[in-house]
């Protein structure tokens, strides 16, 4: 029974990381990975998410 509940849990865990990354929540932990490995200056969570919505609002995004 131990293992069934062991499985359950870490299916869980799975969904719960996949959905964080459908939805861009783990999107700093993510970058933080790769920096390291990089070496390259590392960002703060605060610094990052301003760097994410300078990104996403810098280019036109209409037809017209």
């Amino acid at each position: 029974m131990q293992r069934f509940w062991r499985r359950f849990r870490q299916g869980l865990q799975r969904a719960w990381q996949g959905l964080r990354e459908w939805s861009g929540d783990a999107a700093y932990e993510k970058y933080a990975q790769c920096a390291v490995r990089g070496g390259a200056k590392q960002l703060t969570q605060a610094e990052f998410y301003v760097e994410q919505l300078k990104r996403k609002y810098s280019r036109p995004n209409r037809c017209c």
